[in-house]
């Protein structure tokens, strides 16, 4: 799979996951089976949801510790209303650091990169929640720190659909 792909496919996913409040369901299932990315291989890509992945993200992200966690993601909140949009992602950024460090300090998971997506859709979720006007900031926040620091990853380990799956 392509980083190119890599990348759409990114943003059709925090499409989905920024779309739907937390509980809210869709009112039609969608599936992107046909999307048109393909792999690296030349065959379609089938296993490819991004209603599914963004779901499964949604599920990861509540595996954090509300107590150790929740400060810095507070923290990041109130600066993100004060910062502009390139000081925004480098914000985001630092704080998933910070996150998915006190994350496998607290005896969550070990694999530095899973931690790493685990915080940026944990952080992306929690302040979206707090502060909606800056929804579309904070998704091109996630979206660069996902494209620039797990896009490698990501295909390393077969694509979204089997990172997600993790």
């Amino acid at each position: 799979m392509a980083p190119k792909d890599i990348v759409n496919q990114t943003a059709l996913i925090l499409d989905e996951l920024f779309e739907l409040s937390d509980g809210e369901a869709a009112a039609t299932p969608r599936v992107f089976s046909g999307s048109g990315l393909v792999s690296d291989g030349g065959d379609d890509d089938d296993s490819f949801d991004p209603v599914i992945i963004a779901d499964q993200l949604r599920n990861i992200a509540d595996q954090y510790n509300k107590d150790v966690l929740q400060p810095l993601m507070d923290q990041f909140v109130g600066q993100a209303r004060a910062a502009a949009g390139d000081q925004l992602a480098a914000m985001f950024s630092q704080t998933v650091d910070t996150l998915s460090k006190n994350w496998v300090s607290q005896g969550g998971d070990v694999r530095q990169e899973m931690c790493a997506l685990k915080a940026a859709t944990a952080l992306g979720l929690y302040a979206r929640r707090k502060c909606p006007e800056l929804t579309a900031s904070v998704r091109n926040a996630m979206a660069q720190f996902l494209n620039t620091r797990l896009a490698g990853w990501i295909v390393h380990q077969g694509g979204w659909g089997q990172v997600a799956a993790e």
